[in-house]
């Protein structure tokens, strides 16, 4: 039969091993956390930095950015008329 103490002592093991689990989880969470914040942030600078850049190209040649968006958009119409 179990005592008392043996009893206890499972119980408190458990408790122990359910106290790891949850620090092991939430060190899990907060470093998926980090990386995905990390991906936001350098994928937000790449796309910060393409915007400028097309809008510099936009400024700097506005004839030929027209043309450009005119015929993509006669592309795009032809394609989604199918």
């Amino acid at each position: 039969m179990f005592t008392a103490t043996t009893k206890d002592n499972a119980a408190g093991n458990f408790k122990d091993t359910a106290n790891d689990a949850c620090d092991d989880m939430h060190s899990a969470a907060n470093q998926a956390g980090r990386k995905v914040r990390s991906i936001y942030n350098t994928a937000s600078d790449e796309i910060s930095h393409a915007s400028e850049k097309v809008t510099g190209e936009i400024r700097s040649n506005p004839v030929r950015s027209t043309m450009v968006a005119l015929g993509v958009g006669m592309l795009l119409g032809a394609l989604l008329r199918r």
